[in-house]
């Protein structure tokens, strides 16, 4: 394995270090935990529009070898410092105080603030295409930084799985696996495949090209349920009815998307305040476009409006799923489905009970259910 991905590594280097010059450095290196360091970079797109740059955020280790390189997609709204506090819910710092360099992508989403007023109709452009892309773009300069044969791994949480799927199907380079975390790509049993045309048309007609994160809070709003729930859990809720700030939260987290399917700290599987600090760096939005494009590439096994899903079916790379059981059976067979029929010979499931979404990631059972396995699957594969 490792002797045929230097080769492949070299065979990519000249077209990989062509994307180098695009990204320039934001800040000096920055220790965020034991051993751990960050570096973040800049990159403004060729031809864009004010937005139309990206971030890249490394977290490598202190002192040591690096032995082999992440590159990871977050999930919608978030970016690549959405993660938990320290190394038992934060999946950066616990593989880069191990030798496992974490480039996490921000996407052009994090360009936004949270107070922009004007047309959102720019978002129109930012499909699903567009950040998979983005996402090998980025990919070039993080293999530009490595040393030559560096074995990269590829990860994505929820939204994040399906770009990385659609990275595995256009990258200039080889990966050494893919960590898919809750998310999927193909539809399980899919049906007529979706109007593309016809979701376009309606997307159009509604003018409505970005989400946020929430229509009944704003922004500040938003911002002050959370920064009150980790500082002061125990302190009067917002609400004026919650017994605390934490349990107002808990609440609502655990009501969102049904009873414990984005996240379950009523059970104890999470923290409050965990959660909080990890919603707190959310994008506030998001492109809708992206919702017809998932759907469309869910719906039949080659799309023919994209590239991205052409080698769906022939991706011979190591693959480990982790799904959450509370996020429910379809989800969970997009996921286990997406995973078994890309093409790998290698697949790895993982599933765990009584976990909503969030909680795959910075639960209180993270680091033993989901990273712990993931840095015995990566040394196994190097």
């Amino acid at each position: 394995m490792r002797a045929r991905f230097a080769f492949l590594w070299v065979a990519c280097l000249v077209a990989l270090q062509v994307h180098a010059t695009d990204f320039h450095a934001a800040g000096s290196t920055r220790t965020v935990a034991p051993n751990v360091t960050v570096d973040a970079w800049l990159a403004q797109l060729a031809d864009g529009g004010e937005f139309d740059r990206i971030g890249l955020q490394r977290y490598g280790p202190a002192a040591g070898e690096v032995r082999a390189a992440l590159f990871y997609l977050p999930g919608t709204n978030m970016n690549g410092s959405s993660a938990g506090p320290d190394e038992a819910t934060n999946l950066f710092y616990f593989l880069a105080a191990r030798g496992i360099a974490v480039y996490a992508l921000d996407y052009r989403t994090r360009a936004v603030p949270p107070d922009y007023d004007g047309s959102l109709g720019f978002m129109r452009g930012w499909t699903l295409d567009a950040f998979v892309n983005d996402a090998n773009l980025a990919l070039g300069f993080a293999a530009a930084e490595e040393r030559q044969g560096l074995a990269f791994f590829a990860a994505g949480f929820s939204r994040g799985v399906s770009i990385g799927y659609g990275l595995l199907n256009v990258a200039d380079m080889p990966f050494a696996g893919f960590i898919a975390l809750d998310g999927g790509f193909k539809h399980y049993a899919p049906g007529e495949p979706f109007d593309r045309k016809a979701g376009m048309a309606s997307l159009a007609e509604s003018g409505r090209w970005a989400s946020t994160l929430s229509r009944s809070r704003s922004w500040e709003n938003r911002h002050q349920l959370m920064r009150r729930t980790y500082t002061n859990p125990d302190g009067p809720a917002m609400d004026g009815k919650s017994a605390s700030m934490g349990a107002q939260l808990s609440d609502t987290l655990y009501r969102a998307w049904g009873p414990g399917v984005l996240a379950n700290p009523r059970d104890g599987i999470s923290d409050v305040t965990v959660l909080a600090r990890l919603l707190d760096t959310y994008d506030w939005f998001y492109p809708t476009v992206q919702n017809v494009d998932g759907r469309s590439v869910a719906s039949q096994r080659d799309d023919p409006a994209t590239k991205i899903d052409d080698r769906w079916g022939k991706l011979d790379v190591p693959i480990i799923y982790f799904g959450a059981a509370n996020f429910g059976t379809e989800a969970l067979l997009t996921g286990i489905y997406s995973a078994s029929y890309a093409g790998s010979k290698d697949v790895t499931i993982h599933v765990l009970e009584n976990h909503g979404h969030l909680d795959v990631i910075v639960g209180k059972r993270s680091r033993a259910g989901v990273f712990e396995p993931t840095l015995r699957w990566i040394d196994a594969r190097l």
